[in-house]
């Protein structure tokens, strides 16, 4: 093994010990909705508002994400395991819209039951390595009113109890 494979193998492991919320990155690309799982989404200012969401270049939504005036974060619950699973997994696209969003030809997609819901106006995109990093003017937010995000750490799904 490389320095190099050592390297990207240990920063691997480094990374799986960060717990991260569970989001689904959402579109409207001509009317079609499409969307992601993503764990690389972080607050970037309060002033303006925004986010940065990083996109792998091999995902599906990639093309359409540096094209589109617009994206949605949904951050997950905790029982929303499935979703996530869902919007991982490719074979699975066409069941991913059935139930539970809001669909508009204008907006992108909401999960009416998500965590939180974040409309951001794409305003800018770098590219990095594997990855895009997307920022996000934020539009409009929703929230749910119990507070349990679903969260990915060391390659599973979980949760915390309210008031750890």
């Amino acid at each position: 093994m490389s320095d190099e494979d050592q390297l990207i193998g240990d920063f691997r492991l480094a990374m799986r010990r960060v717990a991260s919320t569970v989001n689904v990155i959402s579109l409207t690309v001509d009317g079609r909705p499409m969307g992601v799982t993503a764990t690389a989404v972080s607050s970037l200012s309060m002033d303006p508002p925004s986010l940065l969401v990083c996109i792998n270049r091999a995902a599906s939504v990639h093309a359409s994400m540096s094209d589109m005036e617009a994206f949605r974060v949904n951050i997950l619950h905790r029982d929303q395991e499935e979703i996530a699973s869902m919007f991982a997994d490719r074979k699975m696209e066409k069941l991913r819209f059935v139930d539970g969003w809001e669909l508009g030809a204008d907006e992108p997609p909401r999960l009416l039951d998500a965590q939180a819901s974040v409309l951001c106006r794409r305003i800018d995109c770098h590219q990095f390595g594997t990855h895009s990093i997307f920022i996000g003017v934020i539009e409009d937010v929703r929230v749910r009113d119990d507070v349990s995000p679903l969260l990915y750490w060391n390659g599973v799904y979980g949760g915390i109890s309210e008031g750890l």
